[in-house]
This record gives structure tokens, sequence and C-alpha cells, in this order.
């Protein structure tokens, strides 16, 4: 199949267009007032700036029964490593950075949720 001048003109504003779309934070960070929070048990455990910290900070948490969630924050990220829960849904969520992103672990009671002013990629009418 050939393609007309037309078809790769939409083509190439295609793939420009995305390309825009996935760089946009490299060019426009967030400069919003970030911090993550850490539940456990439906109850607040830690609270950490996320916008000037730039070291790496492990969070352990250690929980009854020899249960446990190891935490890591790193500048403007943060992630589970390491949990005692059989299937690893936590760890396997991966990075957050954005405010409105969470990560749950249900087996430890655990919620590490990213809280901030700026606006978030979530449907605020979902709520």
């Amino acid at each position: 199949m050939k393609l007309k001048k037309g078809d790769a003109v939409i083509l190439i504003l295609l793939i420009v267009a995305a390309l825009g779309w996935f760089i946009k934070d490299f060019i426009w960070p967030d400069n919003i007032d970030k911090h993550a929070v850490i539940k456990v048990d439906s109850q607040i455990y830690d609270t950490l700036s996320l916008n000037n910290s730039n070291e790496h900070m492990e969070i352990p948490v250690n929980l009854p029964e020899n249960n446990y969630v190891h935490i890591v924050m790193e500048k403007d990220k943060i992630w589970v490593e390491d949990a005692s829960c059989p299937d690893k849904v936590c760890v396997k969520t991966g990075i957050i950075t954005k405010s409105g992103q969470s990560i749950v672990c249900l087996p430890n009671k655990t919620v590490v949720y990213i809280e901030g002013a700026g606006k978030t990629d979530i449907d605020d009418g979902a709520f």
C-alpha cells in the first residue's frame, strides 16, 4: 500500500503530537508542593515532602506478625521496593510521581499516596 502526500502529513502530525505529549513533563515539570502520605491500618504512619528531597531515603514499615513493607523515596518519586504480601501487587505498581497516584498493599493494610495542590489526571467526578 502506497502512502499519499496527505496520509504522510497526518502520520507526521500524529507522531509529533504523541512525542510532545510524552516529553511535556520533562520540559514543564511539576513545581507544586507535593508530599507522600503513608497510612497503615487507616492511621497516618508518615508524611514525606517530595519537593526538596534529593536524597535516597528508605522507609521500613514493620507490621505485626513479622509482616513488613519496604518503601523507597528518591527526589520526587516513591515506590514500594519489597513487601511481605504473597501477591506483591504493591511492588508491581511501580513508581508514583504525580498528585492523586497511590500504591495499595491490601494484605498489609498499607497505602502510599501523593497529595498536592496541582491538577491530577484523575477525574474528580468519579469520586
